[in-house]
């Protein structure tokens, strides 16, 4: 048994669940040894990291969702070389009925979501090929490089 208050603590997997694991536990004052197969994980390659609360889902896990988004934020704080941003994002790929019920829904939470036209479309994402008439613009969701944001919270931690 330890004396000291500080406990050793095994973390496996460094994907970016195991980095953040690995990077809180670290800053709480915890000895975190960290075991994964290589840095950034197996599977948090291939993720697409979009950070949002988007719809689809019941209001709780709208709440968890925004939460995470306020989570990623304070987090960029404490590590500001976290390769993140908040650019918002576009959808259109629905009918305009579910569209409507969505922003209708999402604005009603507390989402920053609204109905933009092609001009403000292209202006969002001038690279894109095929503007649509409408979209939905939500103000607040970003996206995480994530298999560096995981390499960078366990570099983090290790120092």
């Amino acid at each position: 048994m330890q004396q000291s208050g500080r406990h050793d603590i095994i973390v496996i997997g460094g994907g970016i669940v195991g980095a953040s694991i690995a990077w809180h536990l670290t800053v709480s004052g915890a000895k975190v040894h960290l075991l994964s197969e290589k840095p950034g994980g197996i599977a948090t390659p291939n993720s697409f990291a979009w950070i949002n609360a988007s719809w689809g889902n019941p209001r709780a896990y709208f709440d968890l969702r925004m939460r995470s988004i306020a989570e990623w934020k304070r987090l960029a704080k404490d590590v500001p070389t976290l390769p993140l941003s908040f650019a918002g994002g576009l959808c259109w790929d629905m009918s305009q009925a579910d569209l409507t019920t969505y922003a209708s829904q999402h604005s009603g939470w507390g989402y920053a979501i609204a109905e933009v036209d092609a001009v403000r479309i292209a202006a969002i994402e001038p690279a894109l090929n095929d503007v649509p008439n409408t979209a939905l613009y939500a103000a607040m969701e970003g996206v995480a490089e994530p298999q560096a944001s995981a390499e960078i919270l366990i570099a983090d931690a290790q120092r």
